[in-house]
């Protein structure tokens, strides 16, 4: 709508707005309620949402403020759904084998990463835009509708302290003790300075590099989608590696070298093919630090700490703020390069500062 990967950057940015205010809470919210209520809660609120973008857009009154509603209102979603269903999924399996089913949750999401913009390219033909933000709204009522099927963990007992005490605890938890401290760390990087590589250079890349348009585009996120259920498979094979923090400063470190040779690939084919190796770093990183997170939580914790890496997603709309002016001041692939290098900078100081990175093991 502007040509302006300022406000492109912007427009995604805000989404961090909701994370970082009430992430915490959440987590609190995730530990004290019963979660089938939350996860019904954030899918309801999305699908009123995407409905409502749907009428805007076939009433032909959608202008660039409504799209900072809309980010912001399904950050809040995200924000309510994340933490219940990451500590729910982690607690239907037997902890030998959590790694792996956090693995296998990655795997669904990447796939739809690739199923979902293909499917969105037929249903805004089949239904134009204001369309496929209604099947859109019908597919989060749906899944509100399919948890009634899960068969959840009994709740526990309710804290008799209060949420903001409960809250502080978490957080105090996660500042205190050294392996949450790293792990966090090591979470986050990728999510500031990488991941916005595909959100907000992406589409720069296909339209002004390329000339591919939209169809362009949707190779490069299909790509990435596609390297990202192969990053889950990987994960799953490699879940009884004990060293697993190491893993994942050596999948940062190939991340970043995939997007130094998407930005000096000279064909939008060759862009895909590090895309697509991006994508599986990515995800095999994800996979390893979100069990990890959740193994060295105390039990009666893990939706808080659940709650913190909802910062992940605030990071990668900081993240946009930073790669959009850049790519104005840079180029796209200037500003890919600084990213990258930026990224394995920061691994390298990261091991070498805390070498406890190098021994942390499964517990």
């Amino acid at each position: 709508m502007s040509g302006s990967g300022a406000l492109l950057g912007a427009v995604l940015g805000v989404r961090a707005i909701p994370l970082v205010l009430l992430a915490p809470i959440s987590g609190v919210a995730a530990d004290r309620f019963h979660r089938r209520r939350l996860l019904q809660l954030s899918q309801a609120l999305a699908a009123t949402v995407s409905f409502a973008v749907g009428v805007a857009l076939a009433l032909g009154v959608v202008s660039t403020w409504m799209l900072f509603a809309f980010t912001l209102l399904m950050g809040a979603s995200n924000v309510i759904d994340r933490p219940a269903r990451f500590t729910t999924a982690f607690e239907l399996v037997p902890r030998d084998i959590a790694m792996k089913a956090v693995a296998l949750n990655t795997i669904g999401f990447s796939l739809m990463r690739v199923i979902g913009p293909a499917l969105a390219g037929y249903l805004i033909a089949w239904f134009g835009a204001a369309g496929s933000f209604f099947v859109q709204a019908a597919l989060y009522a749906a899944s509100g509708m399919l948890v009634l099927a899960v068969t959840f963990p009994p709740p526990r007992a309710r804290s008799e302290r209060s949420a903001l005490a409960d809250m502080l605890e978490g957080l105090r938890f996660a500042a205190s003790d050294r392996a949450m401290r790293l792990l966090m760390a090591l979470g986050a990087l990728p999510y500031l300075l990488l991941i916005p590589v595909w959100g907000t250079l992406f589409p720069i890349y296909a339209k002004d590099e390329f000339l591919a348009g939209p169809q362009g585009l949707g190779l490069l996120m299909t790509s990435a989608g596609l390297g990202g259920t192969l990053g889950g498979f990987i994960a799953n094979a490699l879940a009884r590696v004990e060293r697993q923090a190491l893993l994942q400063a050596v999948w940062i470190v190939l991340m970043a070298s995939a997007i130094l040779c998407l930005a000096a690939s000279p064909t939008i084919t060759m862009a895909a093919l590090f895309a697509f190796i991006g994508g599986a770093a990515e995800m095999a990183h994800t996979a390893s630090n979100m069990a990890m997170l959740q193994m060295s939580a105390p039990e009666a914790m893990r939706g808080r700490v659940a709650s913190l890496t909802m910062l992940y997603p605030a990071m990668i709309s900081i993240g946009a703020f930073l790669a959009g002016p850049l790519a104005d001041l840079l180029g796209v692939r200037g500003a890919s390069v600084a990213l990258a290098l930026t990224s394995i900078t920061a691994v390298v100081v990261l091991c070498f500062a805390a070498p406890h990175i190098r021994e942390m093991r499964l517990k």
